[in-house]
């Protein structure tokens, strides 16, 4: 057997032996965790597969439409806007569940 395998196995085990032991809200937190590393490896291969200039290009894009005035009064607006919410009682927590974002 490849030594890979036999190490992925072995880590694997470890990680149910874990999960078997936690309350269920902590094996949910797992999960996620492992959901959030899955997703950092889909961004880095993202990363890998664009080249530099574009992404250059793109966050310059960005940069300047970030930087006009209308931006800036809409970022201002959606800002006053949450704060008012979150100051009125209107927002609740939330959490990160199964890659979802869910009331918390």
């Amino acid at each position: 057997m490849n030594t890979d395998v036999a190490m992925h196995r072995d880590i694997e085990r470890t990680v149910i032996k874990i999960l078997r032991a936690l309350p269920p809200n902590r094996a949910a937190q797992l999960v996620d965790f492992a959901r959030f590393l899955e997703a950092q490896i889909l961004s880095e291969e993202l990363v890998q597969k664009e080249d530099m200039a574009e992404i250059e290009a793109d966050e310059a894009q960005w940069d300047a439409l970030l930087a006009t005035d209308a931006a800036q009064i809409l970022l201002e607006n959606l800002a006053d806007e949450a704060l008012a919410e979150y100051r009125a009682g209107a927002t609740r927590p939330m959490a990160f569940r199964e890659g979802r974002i869910v009331p918390g």
